[in-house]
């Protein structure tokens, strides 16, 4: 048996060891670490993303800037070339010219072929107007003429005097085949700057897409 001095200083000493006991020191805050720093493979697509967005915006812009370029200088040229087209029916349209034939025979000289649409071969039906035009050109030998080729309004200056030379070159390959001597012949291009109708339809194309006929030189 515990004896009674024990039992009432027990307590005591549990109080005190209790209070002697050194406490836990609280451990430190575990320390953040810093944020990632941004991959350096993504930074570089990235920059390289931009500079070809950049590099795309100049070639556009250059782009813009040599279309723009390209168009003033086609109209340039095309205003250029009407311009020596108006000249050139000036001066080589010839003068009025006795032809020294019948109304009759004039009237058939005079007698326009025409052509299809952006076609400069001789129609078979056309054929037909240049053998009266031979038999006229046989019974006068001194008689000589110009053919003058003509276009509708469609298409470019440009490409509408290279076509009305080409069906003026068509008639007089036609006469020369048939005997007419070349020298007799002169050929010249009015483009689309000669319409005879200056209607914007079909029945006005076809009028204008032509080749006129007009004496040079009189029969006497």
């Amino acid at each position: 048996m515990m004896p009674r001095y024990w039992r009432v200083a027990a307590p005591a000493l549990v109080l005190l060891a209790a209070a002697c006991t050194p406490k836990p020191t609280p451990s430190a805050a575990t320390p953040v670490p810093p944020p990632a720093a941004p991959s350096t493979a993504a930074a570089d697509s990235a920059a390289a993303a931009a500079a070809a967005a950049a590099r795309r915006d100049s070639l556009a812009a250059q782009a813009r800037a040599d279309s723009l370029a390209r168009a003033a200088l086609a109209l340039s040229h095309a205003d250029s070339v009407k311009t020596q087209v108006q000249g050139q029916s000036a001066d080589t349209a010839p003068a009025a010219t006795a032809s020294g034939l019948s109304a009759a025979d004039a009237a058939t000289l005079a007698d326009a072929i025409h052509f299809d649409y952006d076609r400069a071969d001789v129609a078979a039906g056309d054929q037909a107007r240049l053998d009266r035009k031979l038999a006229i050109l046989a019974a006068h030998p001194r008689l000589a003429i110009q053919i003058a080729g003509n276009c509708d309004e469609r298409g470019s200056t440009e490409y509408n005097l290279a076509l009305g030379e080409r069906r003026a070159a068509a008639a007089k390959r036609y006469l020369v085949a048939h005997g007419v001597a070349e020298g007799r012949i002169a050929i010249v291009s009015y483009g689309k700057e000669h319409p005879l109708d200056p209607g914007h339809d079909e029945g006005a194309w076809a009028k204008n897409r032509r080749d006129d006929f007009v004496v040079s030189r009189g029969a006497n």
